[in-house]
């Protein structure tokens, strides 16, 4: 998953606490940016925390 893709599903909420774990400044600075500097063990984190999502549906 390259780093638009990451920008687009996940949130600032959710970026931030990764963020500040890997020492990644959050203040005016936008999403994708904070993506291209994550590093991979960063990513392989957001990804594992999102999970798999189950969408409810009328079926």
């Amino acid at each position: 998953m390259d780093a638009e893709e990451i920008a687009r599903k996940f949130s600032m909420r959710e970026l931030r606490p990764i963020a500040k774990k890997y020492g990644i400044a959050t203040r005016c600075v936008k999403k994708i940016d904070i993506v291209k500097a994550f590093s991979p063990e960063a990513i392989a984190e957001l990804e594992a925390s999102k999970g798999p999502q189950i969408k409810s549906g009328m079926a």
